[in-house]
């Protein structure tokens, strides 16, 4: 079991998110509603919406913590000119291998229909074997009001096609990503996304119920390879505290929370 945890994720470096127990806890169907310190990873045009100064912190035990693997991410996002800036930095991997980034993000707001943003990574992977190496990796996200209460959000990762070295396994996978969120009545939401990495398409569906504007409950799925997740978020005054909690079949569980403040 320890063997297939591994090769599982050292054929697929850099494939894991950013830490984020709210997007975790919806199967990462958050392209077009996620919002605040989020959006500096999964769409960084929602960086115009950003009203306040926002901090956090989050922590993922992957798959149990097998061999020591863990995802952490520290961000920070405001409000800045006539849209955000954020910064975060995240950490995923064990003792062996190491795969850190440093992102710089930006969302502006054209109108009240249609906002733009850019990012951009620089990668650090530290491999006991190997050495330290690194990379740069551009992003870009949109995000609109299609009618009433329908949004879109494409984002797109990695497009520059960033790589380690000559060699072509050093190649970080470009992905590409369109979601489709919809809010009948305040408090209720869901999306559907839709993937491709490396020639493969996923598909992500989540739900999120907000009661009283304190708690919040959610859940998702995701395709290609199956993922079941579920989560809760609450909310007291400035503090925000996200739990989630996600399984694919014959693998260890993997928890993720995530602590924010805003000021």
């Amino acid at each position: 079991m320890i063997g297939l945890i591994l090769i599982v994720f050292l054929n697929g470096a850099f494939e894991r998110h950013a830490q984020s127990a709210q997007a975790a806890s919806l199967a990462h169907a958050f392209t077009a509603a996620c919002h605040g310190i989020d959006a500096i990873r999964f769409n960084p045009a929602a960086l115009s919406l950003v009203n306040q100064n926002a901090l956090s912190a989050g922590y993922e035990r992957s798959f149990g913590g097998i061999e020591g693997l863990h995802n952490i991410a520290l961000g920070y996002a405001r409000p800045l000119l006539w849209g955000g800036l954020g910064i975060q930095l995240s950490e995923f991997g064990f003792s062996e291998q190491k795969e850190q980034a440093i992102t710089l993000a930006f969302g502006a707001s054209f109108n009240e229909s249609f906002k733009f943003g850019a990012s951009g990574d620089v990668y650090i992977i530290d491999n006991a074997r190997t050495g330290r190496n690194y990379a740069y990796g551009l992003n870009f996200g949109l995000l609109g009001n299609l009618y009433k209460k329908w949004s879109l959000g494409v984002y797109g990762h990695n497009i520059n096609r960033p790589q380690f070295g000559a060699d072509e396994q050093g190649e970080l996978p470009v992905e590409l990503k369109a979601g489709l969120s919809y809010e009948p009545f305040s408090g209720i939401l869901s999306e559907v996304d839709f993937s491709l990495k490396n020639d493969d398409m996923r598909v992500h569906f989540a739900g999120q119920f907000d009661l009283f504007d304190l708690l919040f409950l959610r859940t998702g799925v995701k395709t290609n390879p199956m993922v079941f997740a579920a989560g809760a978020g609450i909310i007291h005054k400035f503090i925000r505290f996200d739990y989630a909690a996600e399984f694919i079949p014959e693998l260890p569980l993997s928890h993720s929370a995530t602590i924010s403040f805003v000021f």
